[in-house]
């Protein structure tokens, strides 16, 4: 996993830059999760895209290291911004459950409401960070959502057991 965030770390547009249009992704997140869900339906690409997410927080938690959780926190928030991923608030911050919050979604924020929860990468993610800082695998859920209606993103993480 790490030979793969290298690789696609690396950015080689000298005109264009790294920066995309949110338009643009949005529309990939939107086709390629159509195209998944015609293969593996509706809650299997849930699944999918929270696992990748998952996936994608680990690494970033091992990259951080083990510190204490405010400063662990801190650096993820600092990347969640610094990558234009959203704004991520920590709420509620326990050893059994979390509450987060992330404004300016990159998924979601400033959609219309389409009556629906959409962000099960950035839920994935979230859970990720907090299974490397806890040590330990964590059900993450999404409970609010800009495409539904909510006005903001949130996350709420509960650890299981040891």
């Amino acid at each position: 996993m790490k030979e793969l965030l290298k690789l696609v770390s690396r950015v080689n547009r000298p005109t264009l830059g790294e920066d995309i249009p949110v338009v643009i992704f949005r529309a990939f997140r939107i086709f390629s999760g159509e195209y998944v869900k015609d293969i593996v339906g509706k809650r299997g690409a849930s699944v999918l895209f929270q696992n990748a997410g998952r996936e994608l927080g680990k690494e970033i938690g091992a990259s951080i290291g083990k510190k204490s959780v405010e400063s662990y926190l801190d650096d993820v928030v600092r990347f969640v911004k610094d990558t234009r991923i959203g704004i991520l608030i920590p709420v509620e911050v326990g050893k059994e459950r979390s509450v987060l919050r992330l404004d300016e979604c990159i998924t979601c924020s400033g959609m219309p409401n389409i009556g629906e929860r959409i962000c099960h990468f950035e839920v994935g993610f979230v859970a990720g960070v907090f299974e490397h800082i806890l040590g330990r695998k964590v059900k993450a859920f999404e409970t609010k959502c800009n495409a539904n209606g909510e006005g903001t993103c949130e996350v709420v993480v509960h650890a299981e057991g040891d």
